[in-house]
């Protein structure tokens, strides 16, 4: 039986660079106070149908950069994702393709729960 190999970040690739994220514990919290509430609670449906406004998935993903892009402000995470929309990207495909993921990375589900995840946004893209 092969093992299976955790991930230890998500990537967002635009153009040819790649940002690392994951959230640390110690940015889930600070979150979770600025939210006041669980970061579950953030994560909204695999469809799309009931999905986090862009200001708070970009926050999200913000703070998941900085673990890895050191000094990085708010406003050069929304350049990216201009960027990213400009390569044809859309808030539906940087939900399903990053967003989730960072959740994913960061240690919210178990490795099963994160495979069956994983399933349901794939299919739930082939829909769209």
């Amino acid at each position: 039986m092969s093992e299976k190999i955790k991930v230890p970040y998500a990537v967002w690739t635009v153009g040819d660079e790649e940002h690392k994220l994951k959230l640390k514990t110690s940015s889930i919290k600070d979150l979770e106070v600025k939210y006041k509430q669980n970061l579950l609670n953030l994560m909204g449906s695999p469809t799309g149908a009931g999905m986090p406004p862009l200001a708070t998935m970009l926050d999200l993903t913000h703070v998941a950069m900085k673990e890895f892009h050191s000094g990085l402000k708010p406003k050069e995470v929304d350049d990216i994702f201009d960027k990213y929309i400009d390569e044809g990207g859309s808030q539906l495909d940087f939900y399903m393709n990053v967003y989730m993921k960072i959740f994913t990375v960061s240690g919210f589900f178990s490795e099963t729960l994160a495979e069956s995840m994983d399933k349901t946004l794939e299919e739930a893209k082939q829909t769209l």
